[in-house]
Parts: C-alpha cells; sequence; structure tokens
C-alpha cells in the first residue's frame, strides 16, 4: 500500500476523524506540522495521504494485546529515566529504544504524521494541551510524563511552550536550554522509528530498528 505524511487525528476506519486546522492569512495550515498551504484544496490533500499510514497492513505482523501493553511498558520505563532530579539534566532529551516496524506500528498506528519508505522512517509529532492526554491514552500510563520526588518535586515533559511563564525551573541551564537551536521545539514531542543498517568489509548485513524520543524536560514544585 502506498505511504505517506500523516495527521495526529486518530484514524479508525470506519469513523473518519476530524484533524485540526487553522486559517492564517487566507492560508490554510496544518495544526500538527504547521505547514501551510495556499488552498483549502492543498490541505485537504495532505490530510487525506496522511490518514493512509494510519490504516492496518497486512505486510506488518499482528502482535498479541498483551505483547504490545509490554512494550508499551517498557517504552515508558525508559522515558522516564530521562526524568531525573538534578536540574543539571534538564533540557533537550532523546531516548533510544530497539524496536521492530510491526512494534512501532501497533503503538502508534493511529498517529503517524510523515513516512519515507526509501529511507525506512516514521515520525509523530505531539503537542499542546491535549498532548499528554493522547499519549497517556496511547502509552496507558496516565503520569506517563512526570516522576515525583521528596520535597514536592517533580521532573515533567514540557509538552506546551512555557518559555514565556515563571516557575522553579528558571536557572542558567535551562535557560540556555531555552535558546539553543534544535530541530525539536521545546514543548513538542516528536516520535521517530529509522532502520539502520551496517555492513562491514566481507559484505556482512545486520539491520536493526529503533524508536526515538525527543522532548524537553523541566522541573516545578508540586502544587
Amino acid at each position: 500500500m502506498n505511504r505517506s505524511e500523516v495527521s495526529n487525528g486518530i484514524v479508525s476506519p470506519p469513523i473518519t476523524p476530524t484533524t485540526p486546522t487553522t486559517t492564517i492569512d487566507s492560508r490554510f495550515e496544518c495544526n500538527v506540522c504547521r505547514k501551510l498551504f495556499k488552498k483549502k484544496s492543498g490541505l485537504t490533500r495532505h490530510l487525506n495521504i496522511v490518514k493512509k499510514y494510519n490504516i492496518s497492513r497486512s505486510d506488518l505482523d499482528i502482535l498479541p494485546e498483551n505483547t504490545i501493553q509490554q512494550f508499551k511498558g517498557i517504552l515508558v520505563h525508559y522515558i522516564r529515566k530521562k526524568l531525573p532530579r538534578s536540574y543539571k539534566q534538564l533540557g533537550k532529551q532523546t531516548v533510544s529504544v530497539p524496536a521492530t516496524e510491526s512494534q512501532f506500528y501497533a503503538v502508534f498506528k493511529n498517529h503517524i504524521h510523515y513516512y519515507s519508505a526509501r529511507r525506512g522512517f516514521y515520525k509523530c509529532m505531539f503537542c499542546g494541551v491535549s498532548a499528554n492526554q493522547i499519549l497517556a491514552n496511547i502509552l496507558d500510563m496516565q503520569e506517563w510524563a512526570v516522576k515525583f520526588y521528596e520535597q514536592q518535586q517533580r521532573t515533567y515533559i514540557v509538552l506546551c511552550d512555557d518559555a514565556n511563564i515563571g516557575s522553579d525551573d528558571e536557572n542558567p541551564i535551562l535557560r540556555a536550554t531555552k535558546k539553543c537551536k534544535s530541530k525539536y521545539k521545546r514543548g513538542q514531542l516528536v516520535v521517530e522509528w529509522k532502520q539502520q543498517k551496517n555492513i562491514d568489509f566481507n559484505g556482512n548485513l545486520t539491520q536493526a530498528g529503533h524508536i526515538y524520543f525527543h522532548f524537553f524536560n523541566s522541573q516545578a514544585m508540586i502544587q
């Protein structure tokens, strides 16, 4: 089946989801990737292409439900390891977990926004006020994005741009991360799946897929 770009709108045939869009100066914006289109028809084509990548495919393995649940637990475990107590470890984070394409698809199939067959690459993007609950539903854990410590401290994943919000995380190291240039935006969590290949001098080939989570973490006192 042909595959292309996708929105975070949940696609579960036969129900057709509605993907939020915004009109900006007579242009139309995809609220997931922020891509602008001059005409509404261009945005519609974009969303239709995206939708195709969230339809189950026969070329991927169908995994048992308990296997999927166990894998979600593994993902949450490694995400939360990047939520330390030390403020010196705040800022841009990357989590890498080995995974087959079928494992990735089983977890994120309703939220894929981009796919490249040539590169063996998927991407999902989450941000905004609804992102935390969407990912909680995907990963089956409500507090997947926060870790609690004594003295009412918590470290959490930033899913809204809080650069203008005064909080306990205002320290020189964090301020530096806010100014640091990165292709990943503060307030957005990006999930990618990539196929890596390695070949030695004698032509022996090995390959493995990995899921990557890119996000920024921060700290605050429990209110």
